[in-house]
């Protein structure tokens, strides 16, 4: 290889301005660029293309119509040993300075492509039907997706060890290796047919991982429907207290009116009274209390968890029933 005659070739037909099409350079992409250039140049005339190669694959990345650091990023991958890589900048810039009348660039990078071609390695990937038609399958090498036009076809590939991946939903992901050892190497890697991935179990009353019940199951906790039952008894047993009360108060203040005729009261009479007060006060906090908790029991009892696929609750032999009266509420159950 003429290294020294085709970096001089690429640096002259860049030294006007190597990253604009028109000859003209602006912005700080273009002062960036520029710097990197000069320093890979100065990096490549050293052989240290493990540094240069980087540098010019961001001067590229900066300014897309840059030819000239195209071609001396193409020497920097074929001194590094990249044929593939190289191979590939050529062709694009081939390809592009034909299309803007370039016929000195497009000579040039096309007798280096040409060069270079019986050179290559190629890598071909091979993929079964079954795994073709999955939904959602994700091919990459190196981590970049490979496209399923690839597939079984004899790609160039640069010398080196490639990672090569299968993913696909519900499935487990198989990783390859494909070692490409020399130049002109041809290597096939087969992808296997993937394998299900494990299904987790969902825990008794509780969410499988993705979050989301069961089919045919309720989200609700199991432990609804005994809980409510016994908050809701809890409410009817301070509800029934609370009437127990509520009729010792009116029986002690009826006493005490007896008891105070016409405004005055015995010692007795004021006792009563007294009484009176305390089983009312008890009688009222009893029934709002119980009240609470008595829809508070009835409310997890409606929330409870439903037998799969019924209508029923889980426990087909308990029933709660709430009832409104004018007299108050009254809850009753079976069970």
């Amino acid at each position: 290889m003429k290294s020294g005659a085709l970096l001089a070739a690429a640096a002259l037909a860049a030294a006007t301005c190597l990253v604009s099409v028109d000859g003209y350079c602006q912005g700080s992409d273009a002062v960036a660029a520029q710097a990197l250039y000069d320093r890979a140049v100065e990096l490549m005339g050293q052989k240290n293309y493990a540094e240069a190669c980087p540098k010019l694959e961001e001067v590229t990345r900066l300014i897309p119509d840059g030819f000239g650091a195209k071609l001396t990023l193409a020497e920097c991958y074929e001194g590094a040993g990249k044929l593939a890589s190289a191979w590939t900048q050529y062709s694009i810039v081939e390809a592009v300075a034909a299309r803007t009348n370039q016929p000195e660039r497009q000579k040039l990078a096309a007798d280096r492509s040409a060069a270079l071609k019986p050179k290559l390695a190629h890598l071909t990937i091979t993929v079964p039907d079954a795994v073709k038609s999955l939904p959602g399958l994700v091919l990459t090498k190196g981590g970049a997706e490979v496209g399923a036009a690839q597939f079984g076809e004899a790609i160039p590939i640069d010398v080196g060890t490639h990672t090569i991946e299968a993913t696909a939903p519900g499935k487990k992901k198989w990783t390859g290796e494909a070692k490409v050892d020399a130049d002109g190497a041809n290597v096939t890697v087969a992808v296997p047919e993937l394998e299900d991935a494990p299904q987790d179990a969902v825990p008794p009353g509780g969410l499988p991982p993705g979050g989301a019940p069961a089919p045919g199951e309720s989200s609700s906790p199991t432990w609804l429907f005994p809980t409510g039952i016994a908050v809701g008894s809890v409410g009817v047993a301070a509800l029934a207290v609370g009437g127990v009360l509520g009729g010792l108060a009116i029986g002690k203040n009826s006493d005490a009116e007896a008891a105070c005729p016409n405004g005055y009261c015995t010692k007795d009479g004021n006792d009563l009274r007294v009484s009176a007060g305390t089983f009312a006060d008890a009688a009222t906090g009893l029934f709002v209390a119980g009240g609470v908790l008595a829809a508070g029991g009835l409310l997890m009892v409606i929330l409870s968890p439903t037998v799969q696929g019924t209508d029923e609750p889980a426990d087909e032999k308990t029933a709660l029933e709430l009832h409104i009266a004018p007299s108050g509420l009254s809850l009753t159950g079976s069970f």
